[in-house]
């Protein structure tokens, strides 16, 4: 990774993010910038950061941000420049456009069920979704299709996170008779063979008869189960040719049900 970028939005979740988002530039040898967005409607503002003639409206001094936020930067250790921007409102199209060139990007975020989603979305670059204050991940789980996306994804996974454990899980979602069901296993074991990597295959078929299709909210909970047995503490989730593999519906679904970090792994340029 070239570059780190953390989206701040909640005042009480900053530390934690500039915490791993210092971390991972460190390791990656990469540059850090920060966006705070306030997002008004969402979160409140602490009377540090309201100009004494605004502290009645919806105002908010930009420079003690700035400021507080440069100064949380460099007691962290980062000697670097780093570019800060604060603005108010519109997280998801200030990062997109923020992050247009997504070439070597990690965005890093704290969750939160509308922004985060929306955030997803609209930017391309791969985004660490943070739900707990932990400084590192070292229990992985991600969902694979036995494809090559899925390959790049392990190798940045594995750049990203050196010192982690990653488990895969294939969820047979083709209903199959018995030997088509074998040789999807034996795919699967091919797979992990090469990759290095352990894993589980996911043999209950999640299939809606009255839709005559599979069942996305069986196949969440396969997953969900499966990553909470692992006791895992981040859940990899990527995507092919622009698409998470299993759509924003599941893939959102998922982040919401499950108490793990995130990290989507959207660009692999």
């Amino acid at each position: 990774m070239q570059k780190i970028v953390a989206v701040l939005n909640d005042f009480d979740k900053i530390d934690p993010v500039l915490d791993r988002a210092v971390a991972m530039a460190s390791e990656q040898k990469a540059v850090l910038e920060v966006l705070f967005v306030l997002e008004m409607p969402l979160f409140t503002v602490p009377d540090f950061f309201l100009p004494e003639e605004n502290k009645k409206r919806d105002q908010i001094d930009k420079t003690k941000i700035h400021d507080t936020i440069r100064e949380k930067v460099e007691a962290l250790g980062y000697k670097d420049a780093c570019a800060i921007f604060v603005f108010i409102d519109d997280t998801a199209d200030r990062v997109a456009a923020y992050t247009e060139d997504r070439s070597g990007t990690l965005i890093i975020s704290y969750y939160h069920e509308k922004i985060s989603e929306e955030m997803l979305k609209k930017s391309h670059p791969s985004v660490l979704i943070l739900k707990n204050d932990r400084l590192e991940n070292r229990n992985i789980s991600m969902p694979v299709e036995l494809d090559k996306s899925a390959k790049a994804c392990i190798g940045l996974t594995r750049t990203l996170f050196a010192d982690s454990t990653i488990r895969v899980m294939y969820d047979n979602h083709y209903l199959t008779d018995r030997e088509q069901t074998e040789e999807q296993k034996e795919a699967f074991e091919r797979f992990k063979t090469e990759m290095g990597l352990e894993g589980d295959y996911i043999e209950e078929f999640a299939w809606n008869e009255a839709d005559y299709g599979e069942d996305f909210e069986v196949m969440e909970e396969h997953l969900s189960a499966l990553i909470e047995k692992n006791r895992s503490d981040l859940t990899v989730i990527y995507a092919r040719s622009g698409d998470l593999i299993y759509g924003d519906a599941v893939s959102f679904a998922l982040m919401r049900r499950c108490s793990t970090d995130f990290f989507f792994c959207k660009s692999l340029r």
